[in-house]
């Protein structure tokens, strides 16, 4: 799949009120609505009603006679009002907050297989264990990218489909669809780009003649049809800071660095190896975790593949011995018999020498923060106190060996 297609596959478009109010004009399209006049069996044009009429003038040309004035039939569409309904939650009866503060996305709507980052996994694992990029083996580590929106918002919008004729004839002809076309139902569906909208058609038709009036007015013949449309809107548009979707890749591995400091373990790096566990070679799945979490084990010097193995690995039987032997625990440097030390703010260590940053050191059960402006600090093997020292005081501590 080339990046181009990836990219339509997580396109998603945005809903707006103008989504809404196309999504009316296309349903008013698809009924393809002709009626007898004085030029013919012709197509009754569909106008928007809020347009300005110098705009209407000067891109519907055809609607309009020599004088300007609106040739009949003709329909035109009116929004009348947009309520944010409260009780009319949808699908989602909760608020689902947005994933990410700056990316923003509160739902999934879409996800397809990374297909480049799923290949580089399985060459890695399939060279590092294998010797061999293109090995064959089940890769657990896929990856997906998924598009994220925000948080739809349901709406309820009313449209009023006002239908103006000259004649009786024409507007029962024009009149006709708007019943017969749902079925006995007022149901019809309304669309727009990737979005699907509830139009349900009002069964009171509002007549507005003049038929009545005797004055010297043009005779004419209006309907009003109302139309009640569910909809949803997701994001502010323009006026949204964060893009209107966000496309995110989930995590395939997790990684947990060894403690080397403490063992003085120095892996064969020229192999390429710095983590995993010594006889472990395949993943290690782990419980309670979907799919494709995995942890991924590699041993530390080029165990299995034929290579030199370092003198200095860490297993299970070694273990405790090369702890034991880096590591120095609970020293003691003033027990509660033992006399003050002179000066009374300076004790030295005798078991080794500190590796830098490694010390925990702990007076009568507390510990003690390092640096001039706290509790001590480290000279070599001199630990200077910012304080006296006691009769009864217990002072140790734990290090690593340097």
């Amino acid at each position: 799949m080339s990046e181009n297609d990836l990219t339509r596959k997580l396109h998603f478009e945005p809903s707006t009120i103008e989504t809404i109010d196309k999504s009316v004009l296309n349903y008013m399209e698809k009924l393809n609505l002709f009626s007898d006049s004085n030029e013919g069996w012709k197509k009754v044009p569909i106008i928007w009603a809020s347009a300005e009429r110098a705009y209407q003038v000067k891109r519907n040309k055809e609607i309009r006679d020599s004088q300007g004035m609106l040739k009949f039939p003709i329909i035109s569409i009116k929004r009348n009002s947009l309520v944010k309904d409260m009780g009319s939650k949808g699908v989602f009866q909760g608020n689902v907050p947005e994933k990410s503060k700056t990316d923003g996305g509160s739902l999934a709507v879409g996800r397809v297989v990374y297909q480049e980052k799923t290949s580089k996994f399985a060459s890695a694992d399939a060279l590092r264990l294998h010797n061999q990029s293109n090995f064959p083996r089940a890769n657990p580590k896929v990856v997906y990218r998924t598009v994220v929106a925000p948080m739809p918002v349901n709406v309820t919008v009313m449209y009023d489909i006002i239908i103006r004729t000259e004649y009786q004839q024409q507007m029962n002809k024009l009149i006709l669809p708007f019943v017969t076309t749902p079925g006995t139902i007022n149901y019809v569906t309304l669309s727009e780009g990737e979005h699907r909208f509830e139009g349900f058609i009002q069964g009171d038709f509002q007549n507005n003649d003049n038929l009545a009036d005797f004055s010297s007015d043009e005779r004419k013949f209006e309907v009003k049809i109302p139309l009640k449309v569910v909809a949803y809107l997701v994001g502010q548009e323009d006026n949204r800071d964060k893009p209107h979707y966000s496309i995110m890749e989930n995590a395939v591995e997790v990684k947990i660095p060894r403690e080397r400091i403490s063992l003085n373990e120095i892996p064969e790096h020229e192999f390429g190896s710095y983590y995993g566990l010594a006889g472990l070679t395949e993943p290690v799945f782990i419980e309670g975790f979907k799919a494709p979490f995995l942890f991924s084990n590699v041993p530390a010097a080029n165990a299995g593949s034929g290579g030199p193995i370092s003198t200095n690995i860490i297993t299970q039987a070694n273990f405790a011995t090369v702890m034991a032997d880096r590591l120095v625990i609970r020293e003691v440097l003033k027990g509660s018999d033992d006399p003050v030390p002179d000066p009374a703010n300076r004790v030295i260590v005798g078991g080794a020498s500190i590796k830098l940053n490694t010390e925990s050191l702990f007076l009568n059960g507390s510990f003690l923060a390092p640096g001039t402006l706290n509790d001590y600090t480290i000279n070599g093997q001199t630990i200077n106190l910012n304080f006296n020292l006691d009769d009864t005081d217990v002072l140790f501590i734990t290090y690593i060996k340097e």
